[in-house]
């Protein structure tokens, strides 16, 4: 009998065989993490058997390039550290303590808030003994039989001596307010290889503060490098100013010796967009100025001064450049290539050396931002067949202020990083009127009462940014109320941008003293009249004007009683309201007010007498002196009167 058979056993049947297909993505964050960690620590052997390795990181050029103008102790320590070449441990068992560069000093000269005008001429005096002392870091003497390490430390330890010696003057006076200055080494390289390069070397300045953004240091620093090269101040934005101020700012200049021109980078390239738009004829007329010249206090100016105060054109800017420069460019040419004369660009960020290289070549060349610091690497840009331009990233040079809230103002520090609102804010509130802050902005803003024989005071920051910010509908969350932050970074840009503008005028003639508050007032006086206001706020001021029967109207005088924002007008001798929003808990929150209305009004609550207390008695003789005793009283009425009528 044969063997029986067993039954095979169940197998699944055998599906397609699976294709290992290649994986696309070739580059994943797990590998560049990998490679980058191999490339670190990357062994090398030369061709003679010796093996080296490094262990620096490798950066990308955008970060090694960022602009570092303020450092917390920590941070400070570290690159202090790094630039000295020394290794440290931490030891958990030790008492470290890191001490603040600046003492933790938050008076009100550092915050920003008023001084007088005594404490600034004191501050003036002491910022002018020790200008001397605010240098920029030389680069040290090198030759070319260096190595690339060699070299590197030279330059480390002039840098960290350089900033040793800035720190000591800070610490040698407490009431020295050093502004923040670039702290990177890599960013002053771009500067040291732009002047070493340039035959002419052109500072940039802002036109509302050119004192602040110039470095005087830079100057002596360019005729050390090679007396034939040559330095000269550009004026930038000059058509914010007054025709009055570039007079006086133009006899400061002149009496001091200084090379300067004024120039309009915005004006220019809009005249360029005009020529693209209708062409060539459009040159000769848009560039002219308005004429508001006075023959009579023209007659009493220099010829030299009324020459200097013209807004130069392109090629007039142009033709200057070539002017100055040396007629023969100083850095030999390379082998195949014709010498050209070299022209750095230099100056704080924001100031305008992308717009004006615009300007000059006619095109957009340079990528423009609103954010300080927009250039990183210095670059060269062919304006001729003689002149090359070289454009060096956005630099704040070390120098003295009244208050750490000028450089904000200023557009030197980004506005959105900035945390302590109020000090930048205070200047605005105290430098441009209350009235033309109503005007602009279509508020009303509610200031604190003058006491007795005061005069009344500027809005603070707080009132400004309130109004503001109920006027826009700005609200924090929770409780509500006015977001003052959000408000600030709207009024500083207005202010940096030049919708608010205020121009400081340069020192005294006579002995550098700094103008007084009052002086500062009138000097800008003819900026904040019914001309300068936005075309938009004019026509809604004519419009509100049209309830009124007077015709001589004054916007520091009548502003108070137009609520032009929407278009109602007020009463004849009171003052309007501002439109707001957010209700009663977004309203200026003011300690005394509160005080003074509980104290006086109570509240609203008002006390009635109508006959004397003694005569206030109860119909039974007995008086009311526990309201326990009436309620037990009025029960047992109750039960008696029930059972009355039950009977």
């Amino acid at each position: 009998m044969p063997p029986k058979q067993q039954p095979k056993k169940w197998k699944a049947p055998k599906g397609p065989k699976p294709i290992q297909r290649k994986n696309k993505n070739t580059i994943g964050l797990g590998r560049a993490i990998k490679s980058a960690r191999q490339k670190e620590n990357a062994v090398e052997f030369l061709p003679d058997g010796e093996m080296r390795y490094t262990t620096e990181k490798h950066e990308a050029d955008w970060v090694k390039l960022r602009s570092v103008t303020q450092e917390s102790a920590l941070d400070e320590f570290l690159s202090t550290a790094e630039l000295a070449d020394k290794d440290f441990s931490a030891d958990r068992h030790s008492n470290v303590k890191i001490i603040r560069m600046d003492s933790g000093n938050d008076s009100a000269t550092t915050q920003g808030l008023s001084i007088s005008n005594e404490k600034r001429e004191l501050l003036n005096a002491k910022q002018r003994e020790h200008a001397r002392e605010l240098i920029v870091p030389r680069r040290p003497a090198w030759d070319p039989d260096m190595t690339k390490y060699q070299l590197e430390r030279r330059e480390n330890d002039a840098f960290l001596e350089w900033r040793r010696k800035l720190a000591h003057l800070q610490e040698s006076d407490e009431e020295l307010l050093l502004t923040p200055f670039e702290r990177n080494i890599e960013v002053w390289k771009q500067l040291w290889r732009v002047v070493e390069r340039s035959d002419l070397v052109v500072q940039i300045v802002d036109a509302r503060d050119p004192l602040l953004f110039r470095s005087m240091d830079l100057e002596k620093y360019v005729k050390e490098l090679d007396d034939r090269k040559q330095n000269l101040l550009l004026v930038n934005k000059a058509d914010l100013l007054t025709r009055k101020q570039r007079i006086t700012w133009a006899k400061y200049f002149l009496s001091r010796g200084i090379d300067f021109t004024f120039y309009s980078a915005l004006k220019a390239n809009q005249l360029l967009a005009l020529q693209e738009e209708h062409g060539e004829d459009y040159q000769h007329e848009e560039i002219q100025e308005e004429d508001t010249s006075d023959g009579e206090v023209d007659a009493e100016i220099d010829a030299e001064v009324l020459e200097s105060i013209k807004i130069l054109t392109i090629a007039q800017l142009e033709d200057l450049f070539l002017s100055k420069a040396p007629k023969e460019p100083l850095m030999p040419p390379l082998p195949g290539q014709s010498p050209m004369i070299q022209i750095g660009l230099v100056g704080y960020p924001n100031v305008g050396k992308s717009s004006t290289i615009n300007s000059l070549v006619g095109a957009k060349k340079v990528s423009v931002s609103s954010t300080p610091g927009k250039t990183k690497h210095f670059q060269t840009i062919k304006l001729s067949d003689r002149v090359l331009l070289c454009d060096c990233p956005g630099l704040v040079f070390p120098n003295f202020a009244y208050s750490k809230g000028e450089l904000v103002c200023n557009g030197v520090l980004p506005i959105d990083q900035l945390r302590d609102y109020i000090g930048p804010c205070t200047l605005v509130a105290e430098r441009i009127p209350k009235y033309y802050l109503e005007a602009v902005y279509g508020i009303h803003i509610k200031t604190r009462m003058a006491g007795e024989g005061e005069e009344q005071a500027p809005p603070t920051a707080q009132e400004l940014l309130v109004a503001y910010a109920r006027a826009r509908g700005y609200m924090t969350q929770g409780f509500g109320s006015a977001d003052e932050s959000r408000a600030s970074r709207y009024v500083l840009k207005d202010y940096v941008n030049g919708k608010l503008l205020y121009i400081n005028p340069p020192p005294h003639l006579e002995d550098d003293r700094p103008f007084t508050k009052e002086e500062c007032q009138e000097f800008n006086k003819e900026l904040y009249v019914f001309e300068r206001l936005p075309e938009s706020r004019q026509e809604q001021l004519r419009e509100a004007l049209k309830t009124k029967s007077s015709d001589d109207f004054d916007l520091a005088r009548d502003l108070a009683q137009l609520t032009f924002s929407a278009h109602i007008g007020a009463k004849d001798g009171a003052e309007a309201t501002s439109v707001t929003h957010g209700g009663k808990q977004a309203a200026l929150y003011n300690a005394a007010d509160d005080v003074d209305r509980e104290f006086f009004q109570m509240n609203g609550v008002q006390g009635k007498l109508t006959s004397p207390f003694h005569k206030n008695q109860v119909a039974d003789g007995k008086s009311k002196k526990h309201n326990k005793g009436n309620k037990k009283m009025k029960r047992k009425a109750e039960r008696n009167a029930g059972l009355q009528a039950y009977e």
